[in-house]
């Protein structure tokens, strides 16, 4: 059964962002990575607690951003 929830990715991608994370993620996939809700990522940004960058509209995260912020 196929979920239509857009506020996280299905769990055979958010699996997939674990183990072998891309160097720059939209929030969607830094939440993955870090098991954490989107909501709660972009709270810990308006923070400042963990640092983004904007590409035109859309907020990206690099994986050494959050590997520093998580103190890996």
């Amino acid at each position: 059964m196929k979920s239509n929830n857009c506020y996280r990715l299905p769990p055979e991608k958010a699996a997939l962002i674990r183990t072998s994370p891309p160097v720059v993620m939209t929030v969607m996939e830094a939440a993955a990575y870090l098991a954490c809700s989107p909501r709660k990522l972009r709270d810990l940004i308006q923070a400042r607690k963990v640092k983004s960058t904007r590409v035109g509209s859309k907020i990206v995260i690099r994986r050494e951003w959050l590997d520093a912020m998580l103190g890996a």
